[in-house]
């Protein structure tokens, strides 16, 4: 009569939980200074750098720039001023070439 009182026998299917919140942000290998704005190092190398996030308009694709590094990549130790050349924003993200030698 009350069919929906009936009790199953069936388990109920458990789902995987949504993740919560912000996804982890990727580590940091340091930071560039442009300006009065600081960025975070996404990654690094004797060649260049990119920064994610990038999120400012204050350089473009092509052009030089001076800026403050405080980074570390395994045993290499970048620190002080240098000049760079953007080139590439994209998807948040802007990647950068080396002008000043480090090593």
């Amino acid at each position: 009569m009350f069919d929906f009182l009936k009790i199953s026998s069936k388990k109920p299917v458990k789902r995987p939980a949504a993740p919560r919140g912000r996804p982890a942000a990727p580590v940091s290998k340091g930071t560039v200074k442009i300006d009065k704005y600081v960025f975070n190092i996404r990654e690094l190398n004797h060649k260049g750098f990119i920064l994610d996030p990038y999120d400012k308009d204050i350089i473009i694709t092509g052009q030089r720039f001076r800026f403050e590094i405080n980074a570390m990549d395994g045993e290499d130790i970048y620190k002080g001023r240098a000049e760079g050349i953007v080139t590439k924003i994209a998807n948040g993200a802007l990647a950068a070439a080396f002008l000043t030698k480090f090593f």
